[in-house]
């Protein structure tokens, strides 16, 4: 996964009402409430475009040919199982065509992108067991490029085929004029400048990522992004249940004077997903990119392992969440409070899952942009 957002100016804090976030996960020593052991959900997002993205990687390859190299990127890699897997899944297109035209495949270069705390060091370990899988001669060189993607990562037109998934719903800061009291993101009924806010925040930071990466890629180069969002311009109960059960099991705390409730007036999520006409008023005024496939879908934790309401599924989900949001949320509201917080919230998850029919839907969009 892949949260990535630039580090903190000196002096910030935790980084709450619109300052500076450093958005990271569980690191390897949390154990069960690690990122890796917890990211099965944002393996199954990823599972849903496969066949897009290698029919994609591969017509590329044809239409690079006869280039003897392909550099590809992935941003936001992240560490665990997921961390080699968009990379390795080109890869793997790009030498399936090759063997389909008799032709010798180009040299790989793989770069993988994340903050500069991730551990790359992990992912690195993981290369001995992906190189067996690939035929004999075929070169992959792989490297890290730590560094935000709401900044310039890699030499000018250097890249044919970048990736991301599920990492450009957290934005480089959350918006420094929410004024979201009792709130951490953007609820529905919500007030309109909050909502005003959060836009105006991602639409300057995706503008931001396309046009450093428009500097980067290669002219008919492809950027296929995967990322949270939601499919109406006003924001749904459902599209914010996740932040609104967070807020809920903090407010239950700090009723019971277990956290300062001022610490919740003060947090803002820098997290946004949104919807496609904002998505496309971003690319169109950045001139940088044509639009070839823009898809919304579901996903669902019960819908592809089986769970049901009351087999887990809400404390699968709270700790998916955890792993990704509980270094923010520790930093901001203290680390002793986290047990009983992620309890609450897999109690209100519970509650939630039973009385809805959508359960843990999550909208996301598949963008597929080419480079002009």
């Amino acid at each position: 996964m892949e949260l990535l957002s630039p580090p903190p100016p000196q002096g910030s804090g935790s980084g709450s009402g619109g300052g500076v976030l450093v958005v990271c996960m569980n690191s390897g020593d949390a154990g069960e409430l690690s990122y890796a052991n917890n990211s099965d959900m944002q393996r199954t997002i990823a599972a849903v475009t496969r066949k897009e993205r290698q029919e994609m990687a591969a017509a590329l390859h044809r239409a690079r040919r006869p280039a003897t190299a392909m550099a590809i990127a992935d941003l936001g890699c992240a560490t665990g199982p997921n961390a080699l897997l968009m990379a390795t899944e080109a890869v793997q297109a790009v030498l399936a065509d090759a063997d389909r035209l008799q032709e010798p495949p180009p040299e790989f270069h793989v770069f993988l992108n994340d903050l500069p705390t991730n551990d790359f060091n992990s992912v690195f370990r993981q290369l001995h067991h992906q190189r067996q899988l690939l035929p004999d001669g075929c070169r992959c060189l792989l490297s890290a490029w730590p560094g935000s993607f709401y900044e310039r990562i890699f030499p000018a037109d250097s890249l044919d085929y970048v990736v991301s998934s599920s990492s450009l719903h957290f934005l480089s800061r959350a918006p420094a004029d929410a004024a979201n009291e009792g709130r951490m993101y953007v609820s529905a009924g919500g007030p309109a400048r909050v909502l005003d806010a959060y836009r105006a925040q991602f639409q300057g930071d995706f503008r931001l990522f396309l046009a450093c990466r428009a500097e980067e890629v290669r002219r008919g180069g492809l950027l296929l992004l995967t990322f949270v969002a939601r499919r109406e311009a006003v924001p749904s109960a459902h599209d914010c249940h996740l932040w609104d059960l967070l807020a809920a099991a903090v407010e239950g705390m700090a009723a019971e004077g277990l956290v300062d409730a001022r610490r919740l007036d003060s947090f803002d999520a820098p997290y946004y997903g949104p919807c496609p006409e904002e998505l496309t008023e971003a690319i169109r005024e950045g001139g940088f990119f044509e639009v070839r496939r823009m898809e919304l879908f579901e996903v669902s934790r019960r819908q592809q392992l089986m769970v049901a309401p009351g087999g887990g599924l809400a404390e699968q989900t709270a700790s998916t969440i955890r792993a990704v949001v509980e270094p923010m949320l520790g930093l901001h509201f203290g680390w002793d409070a986290m047990d009983g917080l992620f309890r609450r919230y897999s109690l209100l998850l519970d509650k939630y899952y039973r009385a809805c029919d959508k359960l843990d839907q999550l909208t996301n969009v598949f963008l597929a942009l080419e480079k002009k």
